[in-house]
This record gives C-alpha cells, structure tokens and sequence, in this order.
C-alpha cells in the first residue's frame, strides 16, 4: 500500500508539473510530496525528474515509468470502481444451493422469476445436501434443513416442515408397528444422513412434553429425502419424513404413520448466507424477494 501511494504521487506530481501544485491537488506539503518522489527514485537506483526553477522535467526512465503507472492506476480505478458497484447493483453470477425435493418443488419457479426480474444477472442454481458454513465460498445463498450453528452466517427461516415416522404396509406385515419410543431400536430405520438432519439420534415428544431420544440403526443410510422416500414405500425400513413429502402417499395408504402420539422436532427450511454487512447487491436483493414470496413456500408445503 505504500508503494501503491508513492505512485500515485508520482503520477499526480508529473500531471501537475510542479511539487507545490501536486501538493495543492493532493492537500499535502512540499516536503512530503518530495518526499514520496524521492522514495520511489531510491528504491528504482534512478532518477526520475529532474528539478529546476522552470519546474520539473520528466527522464526517460521517469517518462516510462510514468506512462505505464498511469496506465496500471487507471485500469485499478475500473476494477475498484466494477467492485463497489456489485454492491450497489446485481451483477456478475449468484450462485444458489437447494435441496432437491425443496427446490423442485417450490425454489425453481421463484428462482425462474427473479432471474426474469434481474435479466443482466446469471443465476447458477445447483441441488443437493450441503453444510453451508464448510461452501459458503462455492454458493452466496444456501437453502438447507435445519437452522445452521455457525454464528457467522446468517439464518432465516423459510417454512416450516413438520415431520413424522412412517412405514409400509408391507413392511408392517412382517414387523409389528412399534407402540413406544423405545421399540424403535428393534426395528430396520432408514437415516438421512445429511447436514441439519437427525440422523441416527431420533427425538419424540410425547404429551406431557417429555422427550424420548432413541438411537436407531439400520442398513440404508442417504444424504437424498427423495431415495429415503423410495426405500420407505419399497417396505425397507421406518423412515422419518417430512409431512409435506409424504402426504400423498399417507392419503393413499401407501404409506402408514406410526406413533402418531408422540411429536416429531419440525426440521425447517432456513435460507443461509454468509455475513451481516457488506452483502453484495445480487445476494441481497434475491434474500429480499425470497422473505417478500416466503408466504407462497408455506401455502405450497
């Protein structure tokens, strides 16, 4: 940075054509405007201007020089000027992350319209189960399950997503439906093994607000709700399910609900992003239609 200054003195004094209006220009005295000058002629081994009562005189080494930082200042001034504006206007490429069964659902068409509403702005949506403390470099905005424990990152709560334990009927025809808590651990579960789920330490609540956890096993494990929901209607296990994900096939019989009694920890959907301030324009202005369209998310889960 203090070579950075001492050019762009040198530059602003070669411009000027003499050391005391450099120093006007600059708001700085004679003496370290000279100061600066003679830094960069010391560090170089060359002299630079040459001084005189006339004023100051450019060498042909100071003229090169002097050509080509004017040059390289000017082309920093564009990048520093591209920077601040991402700031101020959307630009460049927002990088989001969703969960499949959450952004096919219901991510996709909101994204679609604020792509339309940002034409010179690129939205690059990607799917899957992610922790977005450990990518939060890969993706500017991240919708996962599960509110994050980084205090760095902020975490907004989109919808909420009740769960409960479900099973086949197939699979209950050769296993008898657990009554309690407990009888969970003689039993196939299938665990969703991805950030924010509960994977193996299942929790119940039951009436009086006392909670069981119970620590299931199983053979299958995913990171993927839709496989988990695959594996369940196979007849391959008990699996924990989102309400939302599932109701179709509660309402079919394809699926049965089991302990019905007892309340499963909702594993709501969180938009996460990282920092408190200095939010760039394109991650702010998404964040702010996504919470201005949550209500929509709500209706459709």
């Amino acid at each position: 940075m203090k070579r950075l200054a001492d050019f762009t003195i040198f530059v602003a004094v070669v411009k000027a054509g003499t050391l005391s209006e450099a120093s006007k220009t600059l708001d700085l005295s004679v003496a370290s405007v000279s100061k600066h000058v003679s830094r960069i002629e010391h560090q170089l081994g060359i002299r630079l201007l040459v001084r005189s009562s006339r004023g100051l005189k450019l060498t042909d080494e100071g003229r090169d020089l002097y050509e080509n930082v004017e040059r390289l200042l000017g082309e920093l001034d564009t990048v520093v000027s591209k920077v601040s504006q991402a700031g101020q206007y959307p630009q460049g490429t927002l990088r989001i992350a969703s969960s499949i069964g959450l952004g096919r659902k219901h991510i996709v068409p909101l994204v679609t319209e604020f792509s339309d509403l940002y034409p010179d702005l690129s939205v690059q949506l990607n799917f899957g189960e992610l922790d977005p403390a450990a990518s939060s470099h890969l993706v500017d905005v991240a919708i996962v399950l599960g509110e994050p424990q980084d205090s760095s990152m902020v975490a907004r709560r989109l919808m909420r997503n009740p769960c409960v334990l479900c099973a086949s009927p197939e699979y209950l025809a050769r296993h008898p439906a657990p009554r309690e808590p407990r009888d969970l651990t003689r039993h196939h579960c299938l665990i969703l093994d991805c950030p924010g789920a509960f994977k193996d330490q299942w929790v119940l609540e039951d009436d009086t607000g006392k909670r069981h956890t119970v620590r299931v096993q199983g053979g299958l494990i995913t990171d993927n709700s839709d496989t988990l929901r695959e594996w369940a209607l196979e007849g391959r296990g008990i699996a924990m399910k989102s309400l939302s994900d599932i109701q179709a096939q509660l309402d079919s019989g394809e699926l049965v609900r089991l302990l019905p009694q007892y309340r499963v920890p909702d594993l709501d959907f969180y938009m996460v992003y990282a920092g408190r301030e200095l939010i760039p324009a394109k991650t702010r202005a998404f964040v702010d239609f996504i919470e201005e369209n949550a209500d929509r998310l709500e209706q459709a889960g």
